[in-house]
């Protein structure tokens, strides 16, 4: 169902504490709404009871004190769900109060007010009034966690990695575990950095240093309808055997130009061989250098003729969201949108590309990118869908359900369905391209020549 999906907004979330402390009250007058009701009930079953030898009377006194049992049932969840909602803007509030005392000068008078207020919080929170104990508190809860990211990347890098190896490679499990472990102990570093302020800088271009010669092959070219929507994308990710990346020519009104690349995930867990889609290729862009299956995406839309300044829209799974990502860094081709599927990275993109970052809270290769960054991410219209694909736990997670682009593609379909304005912000692209005159889909192989 659509209701299983979480959607928000990427970048930094804004909370209204004063909504929550709104809602809160609303609930518990709701709650005291439900209780004058109850009382009533209470009396009313008992002038049923009163009436002496009727059967039905006693029937109908049992599913009155029933009801009556129920509302006050529910009252209690409205007053649990009100004192929830005030610990969660209380929290909210403390988390700004701490980062804005972090930026007062001490001894100041916005500096003692604001600990005078984390007094105030941190007792109705956890009953600690002094300030060192209430931000040490707080620190440790885990709400400021994200800026702790590295030691909880490589936590789930060694999750992620050490599944994917029994998955896919067992003889090399324990070599490909430490190889992403190393790649995520320096990879948090480098998004650390990259990803300090709102204002963080893309570079222009991103460094090419692989060294890997790589051919691509096309396949077939074949006319096709155009791509209507998030399922239909990702079916289109998983091309015939052999192909690694289509691309589709969207010849629109006019003589403008359109182009949608999909790009596959990991093909093989070889650490080397002709295969680029392949664990070195992984280790290599999970670190932040080029690989061979970026190469191949860049030799694939050089082939189709791809011109600059035309638009780009890129949708990939996996690894593939991994190229897709940096070819949308380096700027060497206009990519306006960037749709990925259990992407084991996330990193900082330039405010004209819209980025829909798509992954399954049980997919151990999106774990791999730990919390998603803090700052804005891309163009305002990005957002960021989680779901939980394969709640039952079972012998069968070894092969990664959660991480398959079949349940990726009953993810695309919820989406599809969704009524949420900012999946629906999306809509304006699948109209534009679906008025295209022509679309041309070429599917390519790829090889690497060189080791």
């Amino acid at each position: 169902m659509a209701d299983d999906l979480v959607i928000r907004s990427s970048g930094a979330a804004v909370i209204d504490t004063g909504s929550l402390r709104g809602a809160a009250d609303d609930g518990r007058a709701v709650a005291a709404r439900l209780r004058c009701m109850d009382a009533p009930l209470d009396a009313a079953a008992g002038f049923i009871a009163s009436v002496p030898g009727l059967r039905q009377a006693r029937e109908l006194q049992h599913d009155v004190a029933r009801e009556a049992r129920r509302i006050e049932a529910l009252a209690e969840d409205c007053e649990r769900l009100s004192a929830a909602l005030d610990q969660a803007a209380d929290l909210y509030e403390l988390v700004e109060v701490h980062s804005a005392w972090q930026l007062t000068q001490p001894g100041g008078a916005e500096h003692t007010a604001l600990e005078s207020r984390a007094s105030v919080l941190g007792t109705r929170l956890w009953g600690i009034s002094r300030p060192d104990a209430v931000f040490d508190t707080l620190v440790r809860s885990g709400a400021l966690s994200a800026r702790e990211e590295g030691a909880a990347l490589r936590a789930q890098a060694g999750l992620g990695a050490a599944m994917t190896g029994g998955a896919v490679a067992l003889p090399f499990g324990l070599a490909l575990a430490a190889g992403v472990q190393f790649a995520a102990t320096r990879a948090s570093s480098v998004r650390e950095g990259a990803a300090r302020g709102p204002g963080a800088s893309v570079p222009a271009r991103v460094p090419r240093a692989s060294g890997d010669q790589v051919a691509v092959t096309p396949l077939r070219r074949v006319h096709v309808a155009p791509v209507s929507g998030f399922a239909d994308a990702a079916k289109r990710i998983s091309g015939p055997d052999g192909s690694r990346i289509r691309v589709e020519r969207y010849a629109m009104p006019g003589g403008a130009r359109e182009w949608v690349v999909y790009v596959t995930g990991t093909q093989s867990a070889a650490l080397g061989g002709t295969e680029p889609f392949d664990m070195r290729s992984n280790l290599a862009l999970f670190d932040g250098q080029d690989a061979a299956s970026s190469a191949a995406v860049r030799a694939a839309l050089a082939d189709a003729g791809v011109a600059p300044g035309e638009p780009v829209h890129a949708v990939a799974h996996s690894q593939g969201a991994m190229v897709a990502e940096r070819l949308a860094r380096e700027a060497e081709y206009d990519i306006e949108t960037l749709v990925t599927f259990g992407a084991p990275t996330t990193g900082p993109l330039s405010a004209d590309v819209t980025a829909v970052t798509i992954r399954h809270t049980d997919d151990p290769v999106a774990a791999l990118a730990g919390p998603l960054p803090t700052t804005e991410r891309g163009a305002p219209g990005g957002f960021v869908v989680e779901r939980l694909a394969d709640p039952l736990p079972g012998l069968h997670d070894i092969t990664m359900p959660a991480h398959a682009l079949t349940s990726y593609v009953d993810t695309g379909t919820l989406l599809d369905t969704s009524q949420d304005p900012r999946v629906r912000g999306v809509d304006p692209l699948w109209d534009r391209l679906g008025r295209a005159e022509s679309v041309r889909a070429t599917e390519y192989a790829a090889q690497r020549q060189s080791r």
